[in-house]
């Protein structure tokens, strides 16, 4: 009856400092994961960037959580230019495509709260913090034979010219012991021809991207919902819808590869909010669209 409190202390402050030590392997992970998957090249499932899909890099912290329920608040999300001190943007205000230039970082902070399950041991609750940061892979190509910006020449060694080749000498015709000593006949010298060395061959010209037609934009006063809606431009990847801002730079409010949008939305302030659309391939961009103006009232 004596060693048994003891021995349920001891037993019951193992199971704590494992619970403790797996929070802590969780938030690691967890920031390892989103900001892997954040500053990976490629595009969400939904046709956007993965740099700019903050949805995405929390689904990938979540899958290495076993224990822990955590919500949006305890991951965030941040860019900065390579120090935490240089942060630009975070989840709530995203980066517009521009403004990520490579050497940029994906910064996740996961913060979990340890409490002990139970309450007669003298642990207090804690917070358990971790954070990683990885640069943007923006702009690498992707296999060994991929080059960016047009296609590679490769000099090929120019064909041998007229000093290159020695020329030969003709023989000395000898007379025989015997019969007629025979006449020495020139014979002819072959002259070697320049050949030409390749051509290199040209870098593309981009084709202009048109600009998307007949943006419309329409509110919903109750919630400050926006849908936005446009032609869909041949061989576009995606579309990125942005509000006017003074001073700039503009803020992007929707990214997606379809040709509508409806989870933007507006204060209700009764100020008018200014918007436009671009078209995209790969990292270009089109022509601006026409402006579409909405507001509401204040609510």
């Amino acid at each position: 009856m004596l060693v048994l409190p003891i021995l349920l202390l001891f037993i019951l402050g193992t199971i704590e400092l494992g619970r403790m030590f797996l929070i802590l392997a969780e938030a690691t992970s967890a920031s390892r994961e989103a900001s892997r998957y954040g500053a990976s090249v490629g595009a969400d499932g939904a046709g956007g960037l993965r740099y700019l899909d903050c949805a995405g890099m929390r689904a990938a912290a979540r899958r290495m959580f076993a224990i822990s329920d955590v919500p949006d608040s305890a991951i965030a999300i941040a860019w900065d230019h390579g120090s935490t001190d240089q942060t630009f943007a975070t989840c709530a205000s995203l980066p517009a495509l521009g403004d990520v230039q490579p050497g940029d970082r994906i910064v996740v902070t996961v913060t979990l709260l340890y409490s002990p399950i139970v309450p007669l041991l003298p642990l207090p609750e804690m917070p358990i913090v971790s954070e990683a940061a990885r640069t943007i892979l923006i702009n690498i190509a992707a296999g060994p034979t991929v080059t960016l910006g047009g296609p590679a020449v490769t000099d090929t060694p120019a064909g041998p010219t007229s000093t290159d080749a020695p020329s030969p000498t003709p023989a000395t015709p000898t007379a025989t012991a015997t019969g007629p000593t025979p006449t020495a006949s020139d014979t002819p010298i072959p002259v070697p021809t320049d050949t030409p060395g390749p051509t290199n061959t040209p870098w593309p010209t981009p084709t202009p991207i048109p600009a998307p037609g007949t943006f419309a934009a329409s509110v919903t006063c109750t919630n400050g919902q926006v849908l936005f809606t446009w032609d869909t431009v041949s061989g576009a990847d995606y579309y990125a819808v942005y509000e006017v801002k003074s001073p700039p730079p503009d803020m992007m409010s929707c990214l997606t590869n379809r040709s509508r949008c409806d989870y933007s939305y507006i204060p209700l302030d009764g100020n008018p909010h200014t918007f436009y659309v671009y078209a995209y391939v790969d990292s270009s961009h089109s022509a601006a669209s026409n402006l579409q103006t909405v507001s509401c009232p204040p609510g």
